[in-house]
């Protein structure tokens, strides 16, 4: 992860730059560190993959979407998710992990500390699509996928679009960007712990 000094530079939105554009270029590392943890977690290829891959975004959004209630507001609060995970574990036999460390960012009181956490959520069903085709593949269309295919994340999305897309207040951006790089850690540490064998169902 950048240093403390490189994430302040980094949140500092540059004129005109939309939020959008100022989240991605500040978590673009974050967010390849992540999906390579995630990779090396769970990789698609098996049933017993695919069972890695939902327990650990279970585990990892139950404490996510708790703070969200407790802190965002209605706009901001994206879809709860965790029912969908638990409906494709259950179709798969198995039941539900243990749900990671509590989720709590330093600066849950800044400016856009509740529109950074959305964005990750939301931002994190287009890879779902991309996941959803490889699951389809290697699955022959038996695996559940209710998680996978949710219309509603994909909708919530779309219509935080409209609101990022706007030039960022530099408050904005600085709190949004912070929390948005807390999920990330948030992700990775349920992910790396995920390589241990006896953390989640095989």
């Amino acid at each position: 992860m950048a240093s403390a000094s490189r994430r302040a530079a980094s949140a500092r939105a540059e004129p005109g730059e939309s939020l959008r554009e100022q989240l991605r270029a500040a978590t673009m590392a974050a967010h390849e560190l992540l999906d390579h943890a995630m990779q090396a977690a769970s990789g698609w290829q098996t049933r017993a993959d695919y069972a890695r891959f939902l327990s650990l975004q279970h585990a990892a959004r139950v404490p996510l979407e708790a703070w969200l209630a407790d802190n965002a507001p209605t706009d901001l609060e994206p879809p709860r998710q965790t029912a969908l995970v638990a409906s494709d574990l259950a179709a798969l036999g198995l039941s539900l992990p243990a749900a990671s460390p509590a989720f709590a960012p330093s600066n849950y009181r800044d400016p856009g500390a509740a529109l950074g956490a959305a964005w990750v959520l939301a931002g994190s069903a287009l890879g779902n699509k991309h996941t959803a085709k490889q699951v389809e593949r290697i699955g022959g269309g038996a695996w559940p996928a209710a998680f996978l295919g949710d219309a509603a994340m994909m909708a919530f999305w779309q219509g935080l679009r409209a609101r990022i897309e706007q030039p960022a207040d530099p408050a904005e951006a600085e709190g949004a960007t912070r929390a948005a790089e807390a999920v990330f850690a948030h992700f990775l540490g349920v992910a790396e712990a995920a390589r241990t064998p006896e953390s989640l169902p095989a």
